[in-house]
């Protein structure tokens, strides 16, 4: 399969989910919506808004349109958006799935973020058992300072 099969799939897995959202919302389609959403489909995850806005500045769409739509991809759980601390705080973005079990470590003073695959931790949420409630997919971030960082504060205090 070539990577623009894949694109096509993911954006055509997407429009789909979208378009059961803002039905069931009572919402209205868009043309324009959706070409932000094969952008998203296109881009290289995790991505910021403002690198959305850039990639979607060739279709002339406006930065609004951009800043709404991300808020109604979240909420139509296409994607998942993480607050991340590069010298200020800022959310990034990346397409989220049905099966999606993410587990990641982020640095808080560099903003390194990496994927852990801690399969007791896997286990512990996936097998629990929730009263008046089925879990479908987790998301676990934690929060902290990154080996290379805590050996700079090292290197500071001495």
């Amino acid at each position: 399969m070539t990577k623009a099969e894949v694109t096509e799939n993911t954006y055509q897995a997407a429009d789909a989910k979208l378009r059961a959202y803002i039905r069931s919302k009572e919402m209205r389609p868009s043309k324009v919506r959706n070409m932000v959403l094969r952008q998203v489909c296109i881009l290289k995850k995790p991505f910021t808004a403002d690198q959305l806005v850039k990639a979607c500045e060739a279709d002339r769409i406006s930065v609004g349109t951009v800043y709404n739509s991300l808020r109604l991809f979240v909420d139509a759980g296409i994607l998942r958006g993480t607050n991340r601390q590069r010298g200020q705080i800022a959310t990034e973005y990346e397409l989220q799935t049905d099966k999606d079990c993410v587990m990641q470590i982020i640095c808080t003073r560099c903003g390194r973020v990496a994927r852990i695959d801690d399969k007791a931790v896997h286990h512990l949420v996936t097998t629990r058992k929730y009263s008046n409630f089925n879990m479908a997919h987790f998301s676990l971030y934690v929060y902290g300072e990154c080996k290379i960082c805590r050996r700079l504060t090292m290197i500071a205090q001495q």
